[in-house]
């Protein structure tokens, strides 16, 4: 069992670390952040059919996940490291939202850094990041470790989705606008 695998690393410090990384992939924090990215794309870039498509994207993406959960219905884990949560376990909304909401902050960096070497090493560090906010699920006890894997691969598909959706209609304006 993975938590088992797990319990050596648990302690006061990792879990207080773990409990800053689930926030940062939270919808306490994941909604403002999507705000705030729409807003720039309205405002700063002046770009409304980017900040519309990243609305469409960030809104459908939680519906998705929201339904896939209802469908479901699994329980969480009985034995929480934290105080229990409420909601359905399968699949994970923490890694699910991550991939996406990181995942369209990768798509954006790739299309404006310039470097390649900054622009790489800000995709890694965003990757690595979900990683790390599906594994603080875990850790926390909060979600399974299959829960965190159907987040990961529905995130990646709905990502791919969306890419597609942001590529394929108007490409040439977002090429310009991004």
């Amino acid at each position: 069992m993975v938590f088992c695998r797990i319990q050596p690393w648990v302690n006061n410090a990792m879990t207080n670390f773990m409990l800053v990384v689930t926030f940062l992939g939270s919808q306490n924090f994941l909604v403002p952040a999507n705000i705030l990215l729409i807003l720039y794309f309205l405002f700063v870039r002046e770009n409304k059919k980017t900040a519309f498509k990243i609305t469409t994207i960030s809104v459908t993406s939680v519906i998705v996940m929201f339904s896939i959960k209802f469908i479901l219905r699994r329980e969480r884990p009985l034995v929480p490291l934290i105080s229990k949560v409420h909601g359905y376990s399968f699949p994970s909304g923490h890694t699910f939202t991550s991939v996406t909401f990181y995942g369209i902050i990768a798509f954006i960096v790739y299309k404006n850094v310039a470097n390649p070497v900054l622009r790489w090493l800000i995709i890694i560090l965003l990757a690595a990041f979900v990683f790390l906010v599906g594994f603080s699920r875990v850790y926390l006890r909060l979600h399974y470790a299959s829960d965190v894997i159907a987040g990961f691969c529905l995130g990646i598909i709905w990502l791919l989705l969306a890419k597609w959706f942001l590529v394929k209609t108007h490409y040439s304006s977002l090429q310009e606008n991004l």
